[in-house]
Order: C-alpha cells, then sequence, then structure tokens
C-alpha cells in the first residue's frame, strides 16, 4: 500500500486511559494499525475513509484476575476490521477475531475473551470467530522513555521494542522510532489506541499481518509508523 511519509508539525502525546472496572488487572499491550498514528494532521486527513479500518490488538496479562479468574501469563488477541478509518468508523458495526492463548484452560478463555471485550469495547461486540493458538507477545525490557523531554529535543518517542506472534494466524514486529523517521521534525499522535486501559507510545512497524479466516480479508503492512506498544490496566 502506498502511504505519504511526510508530515506537519505538531506535538508528541504519551497516552493513557483509564478502565473502570475489574481492578487488579495489567500487563503489556501492542497494536497496529492499516494507517500511520505518528504522522502530520495533513497526511492523517487524507488517508481517512481509505486507510487504517484494520488492526491487530494484543494483551499480554503479567498479573492479576478478571472476573475472579487469575490470567497471569496468559494472552489474547484481536483482529479488528472496521466500516472505515476507526476514528470515523462505526464501532458495534467492526467484525473481529479473537485469538486465545492455547495455555488457557476453559475457564480462562472464557474471561480472557471477556476482557478483551471489555478493553476493545463496542469494536469487539461483533466476534465472528475464536482462535485458540500458541501465542509470544514480547516487550524490550526498558523504560519507555520521557515523551516530553523527547519533544523538546526534537527527538522521538521511545517505545520498547516488541513482537506478537500467533503462529498461522498473525503477527506484529515494532521497533523504536528514531531520528530517520522524522519528516517535519515535529510530528502528532494522529490516533488514540483501540484498547481502553493503556498507557503506550507509538512505533514504528516491520511486521503487521493478519492471515486468518473469518473477516473476509487478510493484511500485510509493514514499514509504517502505524504501532503502539507499552501496557494495559484495569
Amino acid at each position: 500500500m502506498l502511504r505519504a511519509t511526510a508530515a506537519l508539525c505538531g506535538g508528541l502525546v504519551l497516552l493513557a486511559a483509564g478502565a473502570s472496572h475489574a481492578a487488579g488487572i495489567r500487563g503489556d499491550y501492542v497494536e497496529a494499525r492499516t494507517a500511520d498514528v505518528f504522522t502530520g494532521p495533513c497526511f492523517s486527513n487524507a488517508e481517512i475513509f481509505i486507510y487504517g479500518d484494520q488492526a491487530l490488538l494484543a494483551w499480554k496479562v503479567t498479573e492479576g484476575s478478571f472476573d475472579g479468574v487469575d490470567l497471569s501469563g496468559l494472552s489474547v488477541a484481536a483482529a479488528v476490521k472496521g466500516t472505515c478509518t476507526f476514528s470515523e468508523d462505526k464501532p458495534e458495526l467492526a467484525s473481529s477475531v479473537l485469538i486465545v492463548d492455547e495455555k488457557a484452560n476453559t475457564r480462562q478463555r472464557e474471561a480472557l475473551i471477556a476482557m478483551a471485550k471489555s478493553l476493545g469495547g463496542a469494536r469487539l461486540s461483533n466476534v465472528v470467530d475464536v482462535k485458540v493458538s500458541r501465542i509470544s507477545l514480547k516487550l524490550e525490557d526498558h523504560p519507555m522513555g520521557d515523551a516530553d523531554s523527547a519533544h523538546a529535543a526534537h527527538g522521538m518517542p521511545h517505545a520498547p521494542r516488541a513482537t506478537f506472534w500467533a503462529p498461522g494466524l498473525a503477527r506484529i514486529v515494532t521497533r523504536p522510532l528514531n531520528s530517520n523517521d522524522h519528516t517535519c521534525g515535529n510530528e502528532v499522535v494522529a490516533y488514540p489506541p483501540l484498547s481502553k486501559g493503556t498507557s503506550v507510545l507509538p512505533a514504528y512497524t516491520l511486521g503487521n499481518e493478519f492471515k486468518g479466516k473469518g473477516l473476509n480479508q487478510n493484511w500485510d503492512d509493514p514499514n509504517c509508523r502505524s504501532s503502539f506498544v507499552g501496557h494495559f490496566a484495569l
């Protein structure tokens, strides 16, 4: 897919959102879209209604329970197809395929599905299929950096490197943004993440692929500034 690489000036934003229930669960989060999330408004506006209606969302619980079920060490992911660019879509009309950790027992799988639906909101209300798979989700072990100081130094947000993999179904591979990813040198976060309860930074996407069934389309959209990497908490 051809995409614009230039961007207008703006401000870097550290994104955070809260969730209102099921306190005491937290973990790692990775998201990849089919539109740049770190870009200038001129180009994000140009992509609206054309790109950005597909996404992968992946959560790994590092500690805690949901609906009274311990989910520590387990993962769940969602491939989502919207009606158009997610900033302009009708969330309740989106379709999704959930991918649930094969290590989970029956109760844990049900809790992982419920957690994903809670975090994903209306866009995960129409689940067309649930797959059980081996899942690997890893974040590089380093601090995410300070958004304000990066902006002041005309630097780039420094999200941890991340990988998500569900064999034969989906994958995300990211790296931190660097000075070579600048265009005007002062890009902005164009969209919020699709999950509630996140604290994330934008990242460069080396791989964003869904090749499962259920959404009537697959995608493979690497080499763009289209990911979020960080953490979630409820």
